[in-house]
């Protein structure tokens, strides 16, 4: 019996440490990759002409940080880039080192970075673009920040990061401070059974900007996504609103007529599926949209289930593709979308 044990344990030991062996082969592999592509910025910060001694100290401290408050690869790459001189490069480092240092979600300004080298943008506009984009990630978190201290439901560290960015995004794209303000409002109603979150609203003010994008009057947009959040649809299904009014747009549907359906399905807390069906019998959609609509091949994915509270008169009642373009006057960037309940 003990040489079986014995047995058995070496054995166990044994797969131990070939999964061990097995799993840091690819940790290895990434770290050295990441040593590789710091040692070559290194190597180009000691090497690079034109450079004042001064400046050049800049860099290394710069790189220096990038290791300490880690962060990854894409950044670094993107805030030390191949296609410019370094020199050019020290004071997006630096406002993006800053926000990083506070806690800030520093992709939308390093997005922006590489958008406006792609198209060739001067060096003065760009510095305007990410200027604007720092302030969007600064007020939109000052704003997620207020919506979790009223009660609306955090995610995790990373969940709340990437929130902030989107948040931002949509500020850059004509989201503002008044209609923030409306959506904090419908927040608050709906916060009466608890249920929004901080995903919620920011797939509430992503649908706002996609419904004016697609030329719906800014108020009435306001008023489709606020309600939707209002009355207890998630983040996904707020999404699946801007696909519904595409889809029937090509099939004919005329906007008012389509936005009157949905904002009254809203209204009646209608799942989404239910709506599809009403569309697809005004013959705004197809066979293929209609069946999207009950949870097939559809992109959006499918419907919720009832949605409770929020009701305009304060009682809690019944129990799309995503994605928003961004515009910075060098072109647009489309963004993927989110996921939710669906």
């Amino acid at each position: 019996m003990k040489k079986q044990l014995t047995r058995t344990t070496i054995v166990n030991g044994s797969l131990i440490l070939l999964f061990a062996l097995l799993l840091m082969g690819p940790l290895a592999r990434a770290a050295s990759a990441q040593d590789n592509v710091r040692q070559r910025i290194r190597d180009r910060i000691e090497s690079e002409q034109g450079l004042q001694t001064q400046e050049r100290e800049q860099l290394r401290q710069h790189l220096d940080e990038c290791e300490k408050l880690g962060l990854d690869d894409a950044v670094v790459g993107t805030i030390f880039s191949e296609s410019e001189p370094l020199q050019r490069q020290i004071r997006a480092q630096e406002r993006v080192l800053a926000m990083a240092r506070e806690g800030l979600p520093v992709d939308p300004v390093t997005q922006k970075l590489q958008e406006g080298r792609r198209k060739g943008v001067s060096d003065e506009v760009l510095e305007k673009v990410c200027a604007r984009m720092e302030e969007d990630v600064r007020a939109a978190n000052r704003h997620m920040q207020k919506a979790r201290e009223a009660g609306v439901t955090p995610g995790d560290r990373d969940a709340e990061r990437r929130c902030t960015a989107d948040m931002a995004k949509q500020m850059f794209n004509g989201f503002g401070e008044d209609d923030m303000d409306q959506l904090n409002e419908r927040a608050r109603l709906r916060l009466r059974d608890g249920s929004c979150a901080t995903e919620d609203l920011t797939a509430a003010a992503e649908t706002t900007v996609k419904l004016r994008a697609m030329g719906i009057e800014r108020e009435r947009a306001s008023r489709l996504a606020g309600e939707a959040l209002q009355f207890g649809y998630t983040a996904r299904e707020m999404r699946q609103f801007s696909w519904m009014i595409m889809t029937a747009k090509t099939h004919g549907g005329p906007q008012n007529d389509v936005l009157d359906t949905i904002e009254h399905g809203i209204r009646n807390q209608y799942q989404i599926n239910e709506m599809v069906r009403e569309m697809y019998q005004y013959g705004w959609m197809g066979p293929a949209d209609e069946r999207g609509g009950h949870g097939g091949q559809d992109p959006t994915g499918g419907a919720g289930g009832h949605h409770g509270g929020g009701g305009t008169d304060g009682k809690g009642e019944m129990g799309g593709p995503g994605g928003s373009g961004e515009q910075t006057g060098q072109g647009g960037t489309g963004g993927g979308g989110g996921h939710g309940n669906g």
